[in-house]
């Protein structure tokens, strides 16, 4: 899971939440989170967080099929980026009732930032794509650019790089003088 998920699920299990996850690439230890397939965990979770990495696999995840899955009651937040979520099914799920609300730090809207038209609708908080901004993701996100540039420079590919297909860095050339 990633940093962000572990650190929500603390919180959840803190809060006595039941903690579902759905994601076919992590393996789960602590006994407090149960793994489950995401058709699943849409139709048990009273609160749905999208957390997961954007691809072309992941494009609109949450779409007409997934909202259709979740809960009357239940909420949908996205902290992750907007192209996973597919905003007019979103739209009309939360128009008819057939979710309670949603929360959204991202979207399709310019720098990422939930559209207007989701963010009018009574049942949304939205707020504009700050939920990075925190001092801790701050210092994070400077850290990790240290340590790309860092793995780049030795002629590594850096961890979490998306284009692995077209590396062509080789190691710079050690000055022996």
């Amino acid at each position: 899971m990633a940093a962000s998920a572990r650190y929500l699920a603390g919180i959840a299990k803190v809060m006595g939440m039941e903690i579902l996850v759905a994601d076919p690439f992590v393996t789960i230890s602590d006994i407090a989170i149960q793994h489950v397939p995401l058709d699943d965990l849409l139709a048990r979770a009273d609160y749905v967080v999208c957390l997961a990495i954007a691809n072309e696999q992941t494009e609109n995840l949450i779409g007409q099929r997934a909202l259709a899955r979740m809960q009357p009651h239940a909420f949908f937040i996205n902290l992750s980026r907007g192209n996973l979520v597919d905003e007019a099914a979103l739209a009309e799920a939360l128009c008819e009732n057939r979710i309670a609300g949603a929360a959204l730090d991202v979207g399709r809207a310019l720098d990422q930032m939930p559209t207007p038209e989701l963010a009018k609708l009574s049942n949304v908080i939205a707020t504009p794509h700050v939920g990075g901004l925190t001092p801790q993701a701050i210092e994070h996100q400077s850290a990790e650019t240290v340590r790309q540039v860092a793995a780049i420079i030795d002629g590594k590919v850096p961890g979490g790089a998306v284009n692995i297909n077209s590396w062509t860095r080789r190691p710079l050339a050690k000055d022996t003088s």
